[in-house]
């Protein structure tokens, strides 16, 4: 069984999932982009029983901006943090994760309140690594 680990920005907390990952869901809607300050929000669901904490969890911090959506994040750096809200399973945030997961994006949410500067435009240019 594949093991995988993840951590947030500073270090402070890591976690190990088990198993296999079928792919990763990308939400759009507008809690998720305001959230992440970007396109949407990333996660990956794992089983409650494949995911363990390793370190830190004293260091999260829950902000429950409604009964249906929190954040939890790092205390010291930020960083979104796996979300347990229910009995079955930990909702990852992909961004987290340390190891490769060689699966793409499978399912796309809210896909009607998308930004609607998601896309590339004509003539974007990509670089593999920071430009100057």
């Amino acid at each position: 069984m594949p093991q995988r680990t993840g951590s947030c920005l500073c270090g402070a907390l890591s976690y190990q999932i088990d198993g296999e990952i079928d792919g990763v869901w990308m939400c759009h809607c507008s809690n998720c982009r305001k959230a992440s300050g970007s396109t949407g929000n990333a996660i990956v669901i794992v089983k409650r029983e494949n995911f363990t904490w390793l370190s830190g969890e004293d260091h999260r911090v829950t902000f429950a901006l409604r009964p249906t959506y929190t954040i939890t994040r790092c205390k010291s750096c930020g960083t979104p943090l796996p979300a347990e809200e229910d009995d079955s399973n930990v909702y990852l945030t992909a961004g987290t994760l340390d190891d490769p997961i060689d699966v793409g994006i499978k399912t796309r949410i809210f896909c009607a309140s998308r930004a609607d500067w998601d896309f590339d435009a004509e003539g974007a240019r990509h670089y593999d690594e920071r430009s100057s």
